[in-house]
């Protein structure tokens, strides 16, 4: 039930009212007002129209109904609020839990897209490299052909050039063998044409000798005393001859000894000056083959004095060809091995690339780290609770699918600082145990970025393992120590 004041007025407009009154009355249970009185004015009197709400005939009933709602209403908001209220607090909850993993997501989507940035400026710069690498393997493969079909010519030229070369050998041993020939010719023919003038100043000789003798034969007695004079003269012609003749030596020597057989000795010589005749014409004979063979050795050393000149000529420009074909020869060389250098630097990049993709790959793809494991990147570290040696806390590693630590970077400096916690210390996958001096990681790669403590490593025997100890720094030290103490470690897989 509410209260409403409602004012009585007269029927019109300009009547002022005459009293107000408050009644009581449902605002949810009336249902239209009707006028219940009216007052006529005829000017003897006023009659008032008061206007009252109608009740609906149905009281009782609504009350109940209203009064259910109300009860129904209570009951319905208290619940709403204890159930708001449980829901605020598994909200707060579960907000800050949100807040967070927003957080972290919005970390892991900026790294995530630096990571894509990252991979898709590597991809253009390796596109570049292969188009570069396609390029270079084009014009290496045109100088590869190139260089074949120059080695090819080459070898047909050293091929040709090894066949004149045995053959301008096999002439120059010809020649060299009708040169020594010729040169025997030579000298027969000089010793024939020696031997030759001297038949012929002894076949003068002996003409002028028979000549007289026939003379002397026909005229023996004016002759005979002219004999003396002769025979002196015959005795001078004698030791003239003595070289070149033994046998008219002899017989001059007889002449001398007797004169009296002089006529025995002129049919030895008209015998003598046959024998000569015929030497003579045999040696007109030979002298005239002597000739042509000399003419024609003439003129084969004329003609291998032409094929000496154009095999020389062939020689110096196949010796030309020969040193050009070596400096091209040189130059391919180098250039085919500057080529080699350029594509083995082109195939460690490509492969750099393609291990820096990959690693981007599996940075991308979001792994799932086993409960208990802290995730960085593509990696899991597991930081353990017991104190084991070095070799115990890998082989821990190692049955959990993992190994000691590997710190190649400064990130991975900082978050193995954060993992270990504040003064303490841990094992790291750090080793020169089987190379005294040469550190290596457990994964074999070679130490390259060094976080040592100022004056570690000491070069101590018995200290070949790696601790990390952790400053509130954000990067922590190394310390080279004996692999047998115990201490924590961290794995990584």
């Amino acid at each position: 039930m509410s209260k409403g004041i409602y004012e009585y007025t007269n029927g019109f407009e300009d009547d002022e009212p005459n009293e107000i009154k408050t009644i009581d009355i449902d605002d949810h249970i009336y249902n239209n007002k009707r006028p219940i009185m009216h007052r006529k004015k005829d000017g003897v009197g006023d009659q008032h129209s008061v206007y009252l709400w109608r009740w609906k005939r149905h009281f009782p009933t609504a009350a109940v109904c209203l009064g259910m709602l109300c009860v129904l209403l209570l009951a319905w908001i208290i619940g709403l609020l204890l159930y708001q209220r449980n829901q605020l607090t598994s909200s707060d909850t579960l907000t800050k839990e949100g807040y967070q993993l927003q957080t972290r997501f919005n970390t892991l989507t900026k790294e995530g897209d630096q990571l894509q940035t990252s991979n898709n400026t590597l991809t253009k710069e390796r596109d570049q490299l292969q188009t570069r690498f396609n390029t270079l393997t084009k014009d290496r493969d045109q100088l590869q052909i190139r260089y074949n079909t120059l080695t090819r010519e080459r070898d047909q030229l050293q091929t040709s050039y090894n066949t004149l070369t045995k053959e301008r050998d096999q002439l120059q041993t010809t020649y060299n063998t009708l040169t020594k020939e010729r040169d025997q010719l030579q000298t027969s023919n000089n010793t024939l044409t020696a031997e030759r003038d001297q038949l012929q100043t002894n076949y003068n000789t002996m003409t002028k000798e028979r000549d007289q003798l026939q003379t002397n034969y026909n005229t023996l007695t004016k002759e005979r005393d002219q004999l003396q004079t002769r025979y002196n003269t015959l005795t001078k012609e004698r030791d003239q001859l003595q070289t070149s003749n033994n046998t008219l030596t002899a017989e001059r020597d007889q002449l001398q000894t007797n004169y009296n057989t002089m006529t025995k000795e002129r049919d030895q010589l008209q015998t003598n000056y046959n024998t000569l005749t015929k030497d003579r014409d045999q040696l007109q004979t030979r002298y005239n083959t002597l000739t042509k063979e000399r003419d024609q050795l003439q003129t084969n050393y004329n003609t291998m004095t032409k094929e000496r000149d154009q095999l020389q000529t062939s020689n110096n420009s196949l010796t030309a060809e020969r040193d050009q074909l070596q400096t091209s020869n040189n130059t391919l060389t180098a250039e085919r091995d500057q080529l080699q250098t350029s594509n083995n630097t082109l195939i460690k990049e490509r492969d750099e690339l393609q291990k820096d993709t990959e690693c981007l790959k599996q940075s991308l793809v979001q792994k799932v780290c086993p409960q208990g494991w802290k995730k960085l990147g593509s990696s899991c570290y597991y930081v353990s609770t017991e104190y084991k040696s070095w070799k115990e806390s890998r082989q821990d590693c190692r049955n959990r699918g993992a190994d000691l630590v590997v710190i190649k970077s400064e990130d991975d400096q900082t978050f193995v600082n954060w993992l270990c916690g504040v003064k303490d210390y841990v094992w790291i996958g750090l080793t020169d145990s089987v190379t005294e001096g040469t550190w290596k990681w457990v994964d074999d790669t070679p130490l390259t970025t060094k976080y040592w403590k100022s004056g570690d490593p000491n070069g101590g025997v018995a200290e070949n393992c790696v601790y990390f100890y952790s400053w509130t720094s954000d990067t922590g030290a190394w310390w080279d120590y004996d692999c047998s103490y115990k201490y924590r470690w961290i794995c990584e897989k």
